[in-house]
């Protein structure tokens, strides 16, 4: 996986959580929805900024993306919103290909 491959999933997941929070405020949410997209838009934001300054801690911090990302996927999925659904996707889709650079 390339970098460029990873940082166009990171973007999607983190708009995609943002588009996820924003419809969840007037919800309750009986898990940690939303609560895991706030955290998926940080580690997000990171790995894309390691991997295009190219930072000897990418791999360090796509792990801990995939880590973030594939919670959030289970958060997301346990709720029946198309923001949810979609979020849970683009988390799970993101966490592959942090995996894959991490592994790399």
């Amino acid at each position: 996986m390339t970098y460029e491959a990873c940082i166009e999933a990171c973007h999607q997941c983190l708009l995609d959580c943002e588009r996820c929070l924003d419809a969840m405020t007037p919800h309750a949410s009986d898990n940690d929805c939303p609560r895991c997209c706030r955290e998926c838009l940080a580690i997000c934001a990171l790995c894309i900024g390691a991997m295009a300054r190219n930072s000897p801690f990418a791999a360090a911090y796509c792990r801990l993306c995939a880590e973030v990302c594939t919670w959030c996927a289970e958060q997301c999925e346990q709720h029946d919103h198309d923001h949810c659904r979609q979020c849970a996707a683009s988390c799970r889709r993101c966490a592959d290909a942090c995996r894959a650079v991490a592994e790399a």
